[in-house]
């Protein structure tokens, strides 16, 4: 863990020099000055957070993307020999990107908090409705991370992605299409719903998570159960991107 923590330093100091973060720092005033900016009309809780769950895991895609990218040199080769394992390699880059990503979200909840602060919400429900919203967003890091270059090669990244998008492709693959698939063959469809159903069981947490934010309903046990959920799912995929950077021949890009 110390040397994920060091790695995760290193890359977060190549990350200033590079200027890169000016893009994320504009991105978020951007969001808050279209989205969150004060209007004649007071804005509420369930509104920011549906605006917020939806930052936090964006931002996460693109931050972990240019993070990814400062991994992916050759001069990392050097890193990895002053005795740094893969896994705390694999780690920093994780842990570097979901800092950014979180230091852009506390931007813009600051940005909130001073402009236009929700009328119907405490720091409390704030805090709460947070714990979710942080956990999506480290899943989605991990997931981008288990796509990138350096850990699956293209073949395997096409096949996660098919995957990806059969899981959320019920409300796509329905209607008509359905029923030119029906009368083809019946059988058909019901196979296509189960393997829908089996895909988007894992992404059910992710979908409860945001709910979680806009609503703020922690009063029931399903509600702490799907953070558990979470946090399993995240621990899940991060595992996976390390069996697969495991597996891989270790060659960056030039």
């Amino acid at each position: 863990m110390t040397q994920a923590v060091l790695v995760a330093g290193f890359t977060l100091l190549e990350y200033l020099r590079s200027g890169r973060i000016f893009l994320e720092l504009i991105a978020t005033i951007a969001c808050y000055v279209i989205l969150l900016r004060p209007t004649s009309a007071a804005m509420n809780a369930s509104y920011l957070f549906a605006v917020l769950g939806i930052f936090g895991p964006g931002m996460a895609v693109i931050t972990t993307g240019f993070i990814v990218g400062l991994g992916d040199r050759p001069q990392n080769y050097i890193v990895l020999t002053h005795n740094v394992s893969r896994d705390a390699f694999l780690l920093g880059l994780f842990f570097a990107a979901v800092i950014v990503t979180l230091a852009m979200y506390g931007i813009l909840c600051a940005l909130v908090a001073l402009f236009n602060r929700a009328t119907d919400l405490t720091l409390f429900g704030w805090t709460l409705a947070t714990l979710p919203l942080i956990l999506n967003t480290g899943l989605v890091a991990a997931i981008a991370l288990l796509l990138s270059p350096p850990v699956l090669s293209a073949g395997w990244r096409l096949f996660v992605l098919a995957l990806i998008a059969l899981a959320l492709s019920s409300n796509v693959i329905s209607g008509p299409v359905i029923a030119q698939i029906s009368e083809i063959n019946p059988l058909l469809v019901d196979l296509l719903r189960a393997i829908q159903t089996i895909l988007s069981g894992p992404l059910v947490p992710v979908f409860y998570g945001y709910q979680l934010s806009v609503s703020r309903a922690f009063d029931s046990a399903p509600a702490w159960a799907n953070l558990l959920a979470q946090c399993l799912l995240l621990l899940s995929f991060l595992g996976l991107a390390r069996y697969g950077f495991h597996r891989r021949d270790l060659i960056f890009s030039v």
